[in-house]
């Protein structure tokens, strides 16, 4: 089975090993509510999900959720409200005024970092107020399914005890009902605000479509008067497609959830089910483990788009796929990329991928690809092209990355990608004598450095320098690069300026420890070390 399924176990439940999320602190029991703080930057430049409604943008990071009003100009965080139980933010949903994100975080378990859930933060004030909910978590003797499914009245579902790899990896409201697509525990939903949970039972791997009127028991070969049923057991450790990692809910009925089995389909509110796969259709989705679901809606067509990633049979693909008649067919897109997210606007569709952000208008006839993210007034750059999320608000789309957010104005008068606008953390300097270079050792085959600095003068000034020369300098003083050389820069700002390691004739340098010196106009120069590691 997929992902190294049968690996450890702990009390019943099996530990899948998949990609490590974030590593937090603490669970807290006790708290308060509303705390946040404001700046004018966001909390961490490690952004994977992103939410937004009515103009309001949500951002999931390394350092929790946040908030912002005004585009990105200035952000809310809620780090400090302990109503989040950890930082790692998994999942985030939404509708009207409530608010729905997952947290987690890593857990050594055996010597390996097991993704671990935490719990959910509610807001139905749009994030003035926040509650925890714990995570879904089964007793022992939960392991009969209630109600009873149909006509089966005896359904056994193996229990899942403990939070380990038990994360919710996505939300979805529809009106009056919460979903979440949890690993181990699967798809369940909530018709009281997360008080209680049920067990939403999925096709296994055997059947591409359940309902209440099939039978789902036998009888022993001996009992020919057939007085004693014998259920089936249902077990995640055996079925690809109970490990749920996506749910979409298309009005009050129609339910979608994709595991790493396929994608499943409800009209019926989640009562019966069809399963479309790889292998069960002419025109199937590129490939089973589907960790991404999201509706387009244009011109009375609604669109359904999923992020497909390869499970186990070697036809598979990654890529993309979409539905224009509710799952009968679907078209790929992408095939071999490694996609993580959607937005729309209007018959624009935008993916998130490890190759950067795609943009077609069209279905796919025609796509337009950006993997460089540059602002020419701040001279910031993201340099990797690995994109994990995107978001519209207007006509300004936002991609999330592990180096920040990066904005672009896509309409009639702006070409899509053509210019950006980064909004990274940093550690804002407290004089202009000061600088540092971020991350400090730094490998110059994995990353590259920053060589943060700031310019004097009132903020907001537009007046360029003169000038500004960054030289980079070996352990004995011999100068290796000239980073940059009379460059203008607007005075009353900070700016980074990215060293990749390099000498000027294009080597790498040798680990060690290297100095930088910063000149701007006729002022003392300013120096910063930085250290080497490969």
């Amino acid at each position: 089975m997929i992902f190294r399924r049968i690996c450890t176990f702990i009390f019943g439940v099996a530990i899948i090993y998949i990609t490590p999320g974030y590593c937090q602190g603490t669970f807290m029991k006790s708290f308060k509510l509303g705390e946040q703080s404001t700046s004018q930057l966001p909390p961490s430049n490690s952004v994977s999900h992103t939410y937004s409604n009515g103009g309001v943008l949500y951002i999931g990071t390394g350092k929790g959720l946040a908030r912002s009003l005004d585009g990105g100009r200035s952000w809310y965080s809620y780090r400090l409200d302990p109503a989040f139980a950890n930082e790692g933010i998994f999942a985030i949903a939404g509708s009207g005024d409530t608010i729905w994100a997952s947290t987690g975080y890593d857990k050594d378990v055996n010597n390996e970092s097991v993704q671990t859930g935490s719990g959910y933060t509610v807001s139905t004030d749009a994030g003035v107020t926040w509650r925890h909910i714990n995570q879904t978590i089964d007793a022992r003797g939960d392991s009969i399914l209630t109600p009873a499914y149909g006509i089966n009245d005896s359904i056994w579902l193996l229990p899942v005890v403990v939070p380990e790899q038990n994360v919710t990896f996505d939300i979805a409201l529809s009106p009056g009902t919460v979903w979440i697509a949890s690993w181990a525990s699967g798809l369940r939903k909530s018709t009281d605000n997360g008080l209680h949970w049920q067990r939403i039972l999925l096709p296994p791997d055997t059947m591409t479509s359940l309902k209440p009127s099939d039978t789902l028991w036998s009888y022993a070969a001996n009992d020919s008067l057939r007085q004693r049923k014998i259920f089936r057991k249902f077990d995640p450790r055996k079925n690809n497609n109970f490990l749920a990692f996506s749910v979409y809910a298309s009005g009050n009925d129609t339910i979608w959830c994709g595991t790493a089995g396929g994608i499943n389909k409800s009209t019926d509110g989640g009562n019966s089910w069809v399963r479309y796969n790889h292998q069960n259709q002419a025109s199937p989705i590129l490939g089973n483990w589907v960790i991404a679901i999201r509706e387009q809606k244009f011109r009375n067509i609604g669109r359904l788009w999923t992020t497909n990633w390869k499970a186990e049979d070697p036809n598979e693909d990654f890529g993309v796929s979409y539905t224009d008649d509710g799952g009968r067919t679907w078209n790929n897109l992408l095939a071999g990329v490694r996609a993580y997210y959607f937005a729309f606007k209007d018959s624009v569709a935008y993916i998130a991928t490890d190759e950067g952000v795609y943009r077609t208008a069209d279905g796919g006839l025609s796509m337009v690809k950006t993997s460089s993210f540059f602002d020419p007034s701040s001279h910031q750059a993201i340099i990797s092209p690995k994109v994990y999320t995107v978001e519209v608000i207007g006509d300004t789309v936002f991609v999330g990355t592990s180096d920040g957010i990066a904005s672009t104005v896509d309409n009639a008068s702006n070409e899509f990608g053509s210019s950006w606008k980064i909004l990274r953390s940093y550690q804002q300097l407290s004089s202009t004598d000061e600088t540092y270079a971020y991350p400090n050792p730094f490998s110059p085959g994995s990353e590259v450095t920053r060589i943060h600095y700031g310019i004097k003068g009132q903020s907001g000034s537009r007046g360029p320098t003169g000038g500004v020369r960054i030289d980079i300098f070996d352990f004995g003083m011999n100068r290796v690069r000239t980073l940059i050389s009379d460059a203008g820069r607007n005075s009353g700002r900070e700016y980074d300026e990215i060293w990749d390691g390099r000498r000027d004739d294009g080597r790498t340098v040798a680990n060690g420890t290297y100095f930088y010196r910063i000149k701007i106009d006729d002022s003392d120069p300013i120096f910063g070390k930085i250290l080497v590691l490969q």
